[in-house]
């Protein structure tokens, strides 16, 4: 499940009305869409360390994503990095069933 991340990522980001109010829908997975106004996020995954059993079984990936928070203004573009950070900071629980 941990290769799906961008699922849950997407979701409790959209799912914060803090966030959809400075974005509106402008959260996208690697790349935004040609002629997206500024500001916008992007988000990836840029890694996974698999936490194997003595079973050979791998549970409980570390998973390692980056957000990228575009704008024109740099005051802005914090503002929004910090709601992400509260949004995603600590979060647990199933989101868009992952």
């Amino acid at each position: 499940m941990s290769l799906q991340i961008g699922k849950a990522i997407y979701d409790i980001l959209h799912s914060n009305t803090d966030i959809v109010a400075k974005l509106q829908d402008k959260i996208f997975p690697l790349i935004s869409e040609q002629g997206t106004t500024f500001p916008f996020i992007v988000y990836r995954r840029t890694g996974i360390i698999p936490a194997y059993t003595k079973d050979r079984y791998s549970v409980n990936d570390s998973v390692t994503v980056e957000i990228i928070v575009a704008s024109e203004k740099y005051n802005e573009s914090v503002e929004i990095a910090d709601l992400v950070r509260l949004a995603l900071e600590g979060k647990r629980g199933t989101y868009s069933n992952i």
